[in-house]
């Protein structure tokens, strides 16, 4: 329940994103908040290795193989969008 409403809420801003910027670009003015979004990204990331790496250690109905797959996704994902955030936003503002 926990990994799934994190997930939704977080969807939910992306998708409102997503939607605005569809529009066209005269929404552009309205999407300051990107960088924003990335690093709610980033913490859901973190909650969710919280939580599965929690369940690894203590005694939870839901089996450990499957917290184990979570946990390692987690892991990859939060590799690959800290990559994506110092590519887009820390790395053009050293260069500048």
């Amino acid at each position: 329940f926990f990994i799934g409403q994190v997930n939704t809420f977080v969807h939910i801003v992306m998708y409102s994103y997503y939607g605005l910027a569809a529009i066209g670009p005269h929404m552009q003015k309205y999407l300051w908040w990107k960088r924003y979004l990335t690093s709610l990204q980033l913490v859901q990331f973190l909650l969710v290795l919280l939580h599965s790496g929690h369940n690894l250690f203590t005694e939870c109905d839901y089996p450990d193989s499957m917290n184990l797959v979570v946990f390692s996704y987690c892991v990859t994902l939060i590799i690959l969008f800290s990559n994506f955030y110092y590519q887009s936003y820390l790395k053009k503002k050293k260069q500048k």
